[in-house]
């Protein structure tokens, strides 16, 4: 279904205008989802750390984890999880998102094998913490949530912050320094951030329900599940003839610091007053600190019709002088199903 917007969206606030995204399969108003930016920036980006996330359960608040790894492999979840979480693979939780009942079905995971999930109804007014193996997925997936109306978070840095057991960070001697620029020269104007309600309602979910299930496909070499790049094929996709555009969501000082060739500074809180910037028909590649801003936005530009991606791990692991790699903590675990 195609957005029935006009060619051009008018704000009240100011009476800023964006251009018409590229057309979309998911049936979602447009005017509501490039508030979320704004709003999500005033509320850290709808993330924890994982101190916050130890002291929420030392103390009993109640919380449901969602742990969207894969089940097995020295990785997953069967190898090592907080005790507690669910576990619900990435490319399953649309079915999750349709849950109404609690059940327990047979499904096909990574390897070409299967495992037994357990799917429930979604808390609606209780918070969700989602978690994957770095914040990637678990960063998409709660930014569709809190559109939906969940009071769902992302864990900052993923399960790799809550014990080293299962980081998957490589350390800094393994990053490979790619080539920077600094300065502002690629940095553009940019509109103030949109702001507003960004709530879509429960009743949207059958919209996005099969936002997951399209990550299951092919991906050239370079890239993966979900909808992210390697650095290395980043480079060289940017001296290709169709070459991405990289949109550099940090903050203009950061910025200014360093940044990959050609990149486009728009930072994560005002990235939906300025899709006009955005290419329609070019891949459009989001770089940020780690992960964070970078799944969020790349969650909510696929709802829109963007060809988004996320740079894997974000901008550390393109160059080490751009930050560091974080160091996990050594809360408990446990292993098995």
């Amino acid at each position: 279904m195609a957005f029935a917007v006009a060619a051009v969206w008018t704000f009240s606030r100011g009476l800023r205008t964006v251009g018409m995204p590229p057309q979309s399969s998911y049936g979602i108003p447009a005017t509501k989802l490039v508030r979320y930016f704004g709003d999500a920036a005033k509320h850290q980006d709808y993330q924890i750390t994982s101190e916050t996330l130890h002291r929420w359960l030392a103390s009993g608040k109640p919380v449901t984890m969602i742990d969207v790894r894969q089940p097995s492999g020295i990785e997953g979840f069967n190898f090592g999880h907080i005790l507690g979480a669910h576990n619900i693979p990435l490319q399953w939780f649309g079915r999750e998102l349709m849950a109404t009942h609690s059940y327990t079905k047979i499904v096909a995971v990574d390897g070409g094998i299967t495992a037994p999930v357990h799917f429930f109804r979604l808390p609606r007014h209780t918070p969700i913490v989602v978690m994957c193996y770095d914040g990637d997925g678990g960063e998409m997936t709660p930014a569709i949530l809190r559109l939906l109306g969940y009071q769902a978070y992302g864990l900052t840095d993923g399960v790799s912050s809550w014990n080293p057991l299962l980081n998957v960070w490589p350390p800094p001697s393994q990053v490979t320094n790619l080539p920077l620029t600094r300065g502002l020269a690629d940095s553009p104007h940019v509109n103030a951030p949109v702001t507003g309600n960004d709530v879509l309602g429960f009743t949207w979910a059958s919209k996005v329900e099969n936002y997951w299930t399209n990550l299951n496909r092919t991906y050239p070499i370079g890239y993966s599940r979900p909808w992210t790049i390697s650095p290395q094929a980043l480079l060289a996709a940017l001296s290709g003839s169709n070459p991405p555009q990289v949109i550099d969501l940090r903050s203009r000082s950061q910025f200014g610091q360093g940044h990959i060739a050609g990149s486009v500074n728009i930072p994560f809180a005002d990235l939906g007053a300025n899709l006009r910037l955005l290419s329609s028909t070019r891949q459009v590649i989001l770089v940020s600190r780690t992960l964070q801003e970078s799944a969020q936005s790349c969650a909510v530009l696929r709802l829109l019709g963007y060809h988004a991606y996320v740079l894997q791990r974000g901008i550390v692991t393109w160059s080490s002088v751009l930050g560091t790699i974080p160091a996990p903590h050594h809360y408990p675990v446990v292993a098995g199903p």
